[in-house]
């Protein structure tokens, strides 16, 4: 078996930082700010349809920057580890079972990002994609599977994550689909398409039961 873990949200407990730097453009817009229940129940990937249906419209080199200012925002704060990471990545890490990160995180934000909180050594790769815009990290996903399969050979994949995006990478590399519900979504959101925890200990449970 090997993980695949999602970073934002999941390892990194940031919804509230994303959800402030959001807030931070829409007041900045004069626009209605929203709370975290709204938040959890209603956020997706592709992030740019979220924020149109919040009444922030761009296109091409807008977007681009609309992006830029949210992560200016976001990194202005800082997001904190989820509490149980560390204690779960290193149980898996002395148990000898191969983990990854996917994300959808620019990668060298999500490289200096992991390496900040000292957990570099519990993975054999960090994946990020190369922009900023909140988009799909399929593509990424499908080279990190060809990268371990070169490597490893063939094992069971499991997924873990918090977004309803992280199901659809799970079953674009026919992997299994464990999903937390500590972060972007709401566990009912996520429980209707995965398993579904409030605990990132019970969701490596029924990724090693699987």
């Amino acid at each position: 078996m090997y993980i695949l873990w999602d970073w934002n949200g999941t390892l990194l407990d940031d919804t509230e930082t994303c959800l402030a730097a959001l807030n931070d453009m829409l007041a900045a817009r004069r626009l209605p700010t929203i709370g975290l229940d709204y938040f959890k129940d209603h956020f997706a990937f592709p992030a740019r349809r979220f924020y149109e249906e919040l009444g922030i419209r761009a296109t091409g080199p807008e977007w681009q920057a609309l992006a830029q200012e949210f992560h200016d925002r976001y990194h202005s704060r800082t997001p904190r580890l989820n509490a149980e990471a560390r204690d779960v990545l290193g149980r898996l890490h002395a148990d000898k079972i191969g983990q990854s990160v996917i994300s959808a995180l620019r990668q060298d934000l999500l490289s200096r990002d992991t390496a900040a909180f000292g957990l570099t050594d519990f993975f054999d790769h960090v994946y990020g994609v190369d922009n900023l815009d909140g988009g799909t990290k399929v593509a990424r996903a499908l080279e990190l599977k060809a990268l371990l399969e070169k490597e490893r050979g063939r094992e069971p994949l499991v997924v873990i994550g918090d977004s309803l995006h992280d199901k659809e990478v799970a079953d674009a590399l026919g992997a299994r689909c464990v999903l937390f519900g500590g972060g972007s979504h709401s566990l009912a959101r996520l429980a209707a398409v995965a398993p579904a925890f409030n605990s990132l200990a019970d969701c490596v449970s029924c990724a090693l039961e699987g």
